[in-house]
């Protein structure tokens, strides 16, 4: 993943942290999920992946959280 998309995640990350019950372990998530991408694309894919799995109603709406935020910036920097 290029370093230029890589702010993009966590500018994103930070801009809804206030908002977030677990950010910890999104953070985490997050880091994980950027190792296995290439691109902003294939993350998007890969979280959407791991949200669905989590059974965790706050968290599964921590990720839609983010992920919501990181798509609008990814939208507004096209």
């Amino acid at each position: 993943m290029l370093e230029r998309e890589a702010k993009i995640l966590f500018t994103s990350f930070s801009s809804v942290m206030p908002y977030l019950v677990y950010p910890d372990e999104l953070r985490e998530l997050i880091k994980r999920e950027m190792e296995l991408s290439d691109s902003v694309e294939s993350f998007v894919e890969n979280f959407m992946k791991k949200i669905s799995e989590t059974t965790d109603p706050t968290r599964k709406t921590d990720g839609h959280i983010f992920l919501n935020e990181l798509l609008r910036s990814v939208q507004t920097k096209i």
